[in-house]
């Protein structure tokens, strides 16, 4: 048990004048009270802090009771009656500091509009500087007091911080909730579905149960016939046998009557053909035989009578099967004729309009066109001579012509004959490591096309063969070195001359597309995903094109656009499809087929049609769209963490993947998968810069 501590003494009220305070000189620490002998020591003089423990500051004193409850019984007065307990409060004056620290407390709660009672910050903070300025005014307990409010200040920041940080998981929870919901309504529509179909089943039961019951009604009605037929039949077979009985006794008469006649005959003779008896009985048989002959006749007739005989049915079947083969074939051959016919009314019609546009061409042209210009006399100014100008311009128009011109004097007026090496250090790209200068081949277009279509496809092998995808830079070296040999000058020329051209032609995509994967401004994934969008859309023509025909239909066109971009809006549609009308140059009518392969071929320089490069301008836009969009959502950040930028993610994607999610957040944060959880918070700027180098898209797999 534990001891409890002595109680002190109560003190008897007593006035002021009730003690006298013993005084041996001005500096006496002593005082005692009247009718005590006992002595109470005081600190001295020279112990107490100045103006602080001996000076009185301007508080007013005030009994500590009163700021106790209004129903304590201490601060009520009471008087009791006979029948009533009146209950009287006892009237105490509040200091003027206090009334004035609740009259400032009152008038800020109206001016802040927050009296309403509720928490509230700025009901707080009014408090808070109440709060203050009795600190200051109380500056013994100065210390206590603001180590109590600090306290409860670094407490309250503890929570405001808790509640910061719970924020992103109420988020995620509302998130996990709405796909729980849109789990449940999955699973409820399932069962609805189920539902339905067992309903029908059971609707698909009734019916045969129904049916079987009119069937048996129907077999119980046969029975029941089928009884009565029977008993027909017995009856007629009672019938039968008692005819039988009755001949059998006719024949025996008939036996008895010709013995008898026998024996008369033995004793007179008597012609056979003159006898009556037999007479009668030939004459009743011969009626007998007579009338069932007439029956059979009656009834041959009755059946029979509309029938055809074999040998004529199985001739009318033969020709009847050979004048319908021929009906067929004269069917087929009709519609193909007026197939073909129609094509040509088609063609005809097109011919006839070409011919007006061509004359109308021609008329124009003879009244205004100036006379071909003599292209082959460029060969002789073109960098790379004649022979050169003669590839490059082949085949192609005028305005294409030049073009080319156009382009080879730029090509020709870009870059040095020789180029100076970078030299050997590990921070050079390895397909550029070499000291001296090296030979500028000065590419072209077609000659950078094609080599870069060479490394990509040797690229995609050897990363196949690794198992694991190489750096461009070093490929690049590796590609080289085994193309010529292990001839490293050739090797660095052919690189500098790479790395030159992907500069003089970096307005080309192709071009400007690799060259960034070199920098490593861009991953190899840009490459990656636009072969794989063009793969799945020519598979989705080839799946739509059932007959293999290599044409479509305009609605099969734009279903299989929608199947394959099912977030893309109308407008984006009609105008992949008008880009395509005008790559091949087609008249839009309701017989219209699109050469589907033609649009996904490119020429010599790598160019591609209006179809594919409308296609790629979409896709850029969407992905700086879907960028912008996770920026305007972060925009106040001036840092981004891993987290941040994964809930922004789902919140603006929910269906992402995982793995797509750690590839983005890779490329975001610059790091590798398993590096993300200890990355550092990173700019809102670098990371959206990351994000458009990295094209990162909206995930619609389809």
């Amino acid at each position: 048990m534990s001891v409890k501590p002595p109680k002190l003494p109560p003190i008897e009220q007593q006035s002021h004048s009730s003690y006298e305070v013993a005084r041996k000189d001005k500096n006496s620490t002593s005082y005692t009270l009247t009718g005590s002998n006992t002595k109470h020591l005081l600190p001295s003089q020279q112990s107490l802090q100045p103006n602080q423990d001996t000076k009185s500051g301007e508080i007013e004193s005030w009994p500590a009771y009163a700021s106790q409850s209004v129903s304590d019984t201490s601060l009520i007065g009471k008087s009791f009656h006979k029948d009533l307990t009146i209950v009287k409060k006892s009237i105490i004056p509040k200091p003027k500091f206090l009334v004035a620290l609740e009259t400032y407390v009152r008038k800020e709660i109206v001016e802040l509009e927050c009296s309403d009672g509720k928490p509230n910050e700025l009901r707080l903070q009014a408090y808070r500087e109440v709060f203050e300025y009795l600190i200051e005014d109380f500056k013994t307990y100065k210390p206590l007091l603001s180590q109590i409010k600090n306290e409860y200040e670094k407490m309250l920041s503890h929570y405001r911080q808790k509640i910061r940080e719970l924020e992103p998981l109420k988020s995620m929870l509302i998130t996990v909730s709405e796909q729980c919901d849109q789990k449940v309504m999955k699973i409820r529509e399932e069962e609805r579905l189920e539902i339905l179909n067992l309903r029908r089943n059971k609707m698909e039961l009734l019916r045969y149960i129904d049916s079987m019951r009119e069937k048996e009604v129907s077999l119980q009605a046969q029975v029941a016939k089928l009884q009565e037929e029977l008993s027909t039949e017995y009856r007629k077979y009672r019938n039968e046998c008692d005819m039988r009985k009755l001949l059998i006794s006719d024949m025996n008469d008939l036996r008895h009557q010709q013995e008898d006649l026998k024996r008369a005959a033995g004793q007179g003779t008597i012609d056979a053909d003159d006898d009556p008896i037999r007479l009668k009985l030939s004459l009743k048989v011969a009626r007998e035989d007579l009338s069932r002959q007439a029956d059979e006749l009656t009834r041959m007739q009755a059946d029979y009578g509309d029938v055809v005989p074999r040998r004529n049915f199985e001739m009318l079947e033969a020709k009847f099967a050979e004048l319908n083969e021929k009906h067929t074939t004269l069917a087929d051959d009709f519609q193909q004729l007026k197939d073909e016919h129609e094509t040509i009314l088609d063609v005809h019609k097109q011919v006839l309009d070409q011919r007006d546009q061509f004359y109308t061409e021609a008329e124009t042209l003879r009244r205004s066109a100036t006379p071909r210009p003599q292209w082959k006399k460029c060969g002789e100014i073109v960098p790379g001579g004649p022979e050169h100008w003669r590839d490059v311009s082949s085949g192609k128009s005028s305005e294409e012509i030049l073009q080319v011109l156009i382009s080879e004097f730029k090509t020709g007026s870009q870059g040095p004959d020789l180029l100076d090496g970078k030299g050997t250090s590990e921070d050079i790209p390895k397909y550029l490591r070499f000291e001296g200068t090296v030979r500028n081949r000065k590419l072209s277009k077609a000659e950078l096309s094609a080599v870069l279509k060479e490394i990509w496809v040797k690229k995609v092998t050897s990363d196949a063969e690794v198992g694991k995808r190489q750096k461009m830079t070093d490929f690049l070296f590796d590609f080289f070195m085994l193309r010529f040999n292990n001839l490293e000058e050739i090797a660095a020329e052919w690189g500098y001359s790479l790395h030159d051209a992907l500069n003089n032609y970096k307005d080309e995509h192709y071009a400007s597309m690799f060259l960034a994967i070199l920098t490593e401004d861009g991953p190899e994934d840009l490459y990656y995903q636009e072969m794989e969008i063009m793969k799945k859309l020519m598979a989705e023509f080839d799946r739509v094109d059932v007959e293999k025909t290599g044409n479509l239909s305009i609605d099969q066109f734009m279903a299989a656009l929608n199947v394959m971009f099912p977030l893309k809006q109308e407008p984006s549609t009609q105008a992949l499809f008008d880009a395509a009308i005008q790559e091949l140059e087609l008249k839009v009518d309701e017989n219209t087929l699109i050469d589907y392969k033609a649009l996904f071929t490119e020429d010599e320089e790598g160019h591609t049609g209006s179809f594919l490069n409308a296609l790629r301008l979409q896709d850029n836009e969407e992905k700086e769209a879907y960028v912008a969009e996770i920026g305007s959502h972060l925009e106040g950040n001036e840092k981004v963490s891993v987290a941040d930028l994964k809930n922004e993610l789902m919140m603006n994607d929910p269906k992402i993947d995982q793995d797509h999610m750690n590839s983005y957040l890779q490329i975001a944060f610059k790091c590798e998968a398993a590096e993300l959880d200890a990355s550092e918070d990173t700019e809102l700027s670098v990371i959206l810069d990351r994000m458009r180098k990295g094209g990162i898209r909206r995930f619609d797999a389809p």
